[in-house]
């Protein structure tokens, strides 16, 4: 047995193996923060998962109860139509990345194809979710 073949038997027994896919762009995203952590994207992920596990409560979890009030003024703020608040689960803005809004299961954006949606400009926060609607 030669070396590759040792070390993919081996990972074969060891590990298990996790794929999933991430919309466009989220891949360096998380890449660039496990970097300034000094992690691999792997150990970064892993890390975040345990930290769920050994709690015992899920930090997601927790956050899938709604958005709360600072998050509702958000909403007010860039000026998004209350008919689509029904259909938000999480939202979040920083200036370097710009704006966040996460859809609740069973709601699609047509523009994103997904239910995560990010923009630059509230300008594009109102056009793009115009776009959202029950699967």
């Amino acid at each position: 047995m030669n070396r590759t073949e040792y070390k993919n038997q081996h990972a074969k027994e060891h590990y298990d193996r996790i794929n999933f896919s991430l919309p466009v762009g989220e891949k360096e995203r998380i890449r660039h923060v496990a970097s300034e952590l000094r992690m691999s994207v792997n150990e970064y992920l892993y890390a975040l998962v345990c930290d769920d596990l050994a709690s015992g409560e899920s930090k997601f979890g927790k956050k899938k109860q709604g958005f709360n009030e600072e998050q509702r003024r958000r909403l007010e703020k860039w000026q998004v139509p209350n008919k689509y608040y029904e259909m938000i689960e999480d939202l979040s803005y920083t200036k370097d990345e710009g704006y966040f809004i996460y859809l609740k299961e069973g709601f699609i954006n047509d523009v994103t194809g997904s239910r995560n949606i990010h923009c630059e400009k509230t300008v594009e926060v109102r056009r793009i979710i115009g776009k959202t609607h029950k699967k």
